[in-house]
């Protein structure tokens, strides 16, 4: 049965990959994967939101069934289409060769390397310009008078602070009572 023929029901029930290995035997020539889509969304009847988990897992199943080879952007084949030789020159990752530079390149003032741009003379851009302002530090300032011992204050834990504060209130009735005595 052609690809074509199929009803709502059978592209409900078919898997997209078997139906993609149909549609690219049928048509014996190498689709873009949105068109293979597009094509199965025509024969299901389908809107975008009703079969995103499916092309999900069409695409997934596309890069790991063995039957089908990437031959450029999104463009799918039969692996059965190609030989040895085409599947390695279509998949083969291109290598980019660099050279190595060794210590007399790097005296090599005409070489240029890696994303280096070239820079005319008249490009020299001063290091600061007049506009700009410079931060400049600030001297270190010398602690001229020391703090006694006794006055340095250290908190440790709050439970010190609050017998602390309970002291210190202590105090201020000492102070008190001894200022009510003398007047």
């Amino acid at each position: 049965m052609r690809i074509q023929d199929y009803t709502k029901e059978m592209v409900d029930e078919k898997s997209f990959i078997d139906m993609a290995y149909t549609l690219l035997l049928e048509k014996g020539d190498t689709m873009n994967l949105y068109d293979i889509i597009d094509e199965f969304k025509a024969l299901g009847h389908y809107e975008d939101h009703e079969i995103e988990n499916r092309i999900v897992q069409f695409y997934t199943d596309l890069n790991t069934d063995g039957r089908f080879l990437n031959v450029g952007e999104n463009i799918w084949g039969l692996r059965d289409w190609y030989s040895v030789a085409d599947i390695e020159e279509k998949i083969a990752p291109t290598i980019q060769k660099f050279d190595i530079l060794d210590d007399d390149d790097e005296e090599d003032k005409t070489l240029k390397l890696l994303g280096e741009d070239e820079a005319d003379d008249d490009d020299d851009i001063p290091a600061v310009t007049d506009d700009q302002e410079t931060i400049e530090e600030p001297d270190e300032e010398e602690v001229d008078e020391e703090i006694p011992e006794n006055e340095i204050v250290i908190d440790e834990d709050d439970d010190e602070d609050e017998d602390l504060e309970e002291d210190e209130d202590e105090y201020d009735e000492e102070e008190e009572d001894e200022e009510d005595e003398e007047n």
